[in-house]
């Protein structure tokens, strides 16, 4: 009698301690998931004069770009860029290490101002990262960037989209009053990227310019 008490108290406290582990595995398990929440505003403008070195530049930058650089060096597996035109080198040069480095790159431009001065589409296609853009008399106006937004996305990757009026120009990081929000909503992330999917089909690819 004493050893079937004794045996039911060993059965119980062992049922106990295998929940207790199961629940702590799997409370660890779900908040591993569950990451931070990101929304930021990024304000640019020409008066900021408060320079630092970055790691992410050779020159001084102001802490605007550096939260810019911040994330555009963050994806794991893609970054999809539709931008009206591209000309900062700083910005460039971080799309192309991520091309270097296996992160899947596709870029949308606007077929006019891919010519502008100083325009950087002959080093992406120097370097074979795919653009695509659309001969029309319409702009391709939209200044949009999607960081891990790919379905297979990496489970440690934070999803975002960079959104505002803030073209990758000179001008506009260091001369004008612009703004960008960075954003983790799944929500805002998906319509975007179902509007980029559609000027990638739409739009034909570069052909090769070196």
């Amino acid at each position: 009698m004493l050893f079937n008490k004794i045996g039911k108290t060993i059965l119980v406290m062992l049922s106990i301690a295998f929940a207790s582990n199961f629940a702590y595995k799997f409370y660890n398990k779900k908040k591993r998931k569950e990451a931070p929440e990101i929304n930021e505003v990024i304000i640019f403008t020409y008066s900021e004069t408060n320079l630092r070195q970055s790691k992410y530049s050779r020159c001084k930058i102001s802490h605007s770009m550096e939260r810019l650089l911040h994330y555009l060096n963050s994806p794991r597996t893609s970054i999809d860029i539709c931008m009206y035109v591209i000309t900062n080198q700083d910005l460039a040069n971080v799309v192309v290490k991520l091309h270097i480095r296996g992160i899947r790159v596709r870029v949308i431009m606007d077929a006019d101002m891919a010519f502008s001065n100083g325009s950087v589409i002959k080093k992406f296609t120097k370097y074979k990262i795919p653009v695509h853009w659309k001969k029309s008399t319409n702009l391709m106006h939209h200044k949009f960037c999607l960081i891990d937004a790919m379905d297979d996305v990496d489970e440690k990757s934070i999803p975002l989209v960079i959104a505002g009026s803030l073209n990758w120009t000179n001008q506009a990081l260091n001369g004008n009053w612009e703004d960008i929000i960075v954003t983790s909503q799944k929500d805002l992330i998906r319509q975007y990227k179902t509007e980029f999917e559609r000027l990638w089909l739409q739009f034909k690819c570069v052909v090769n310019l070196t």
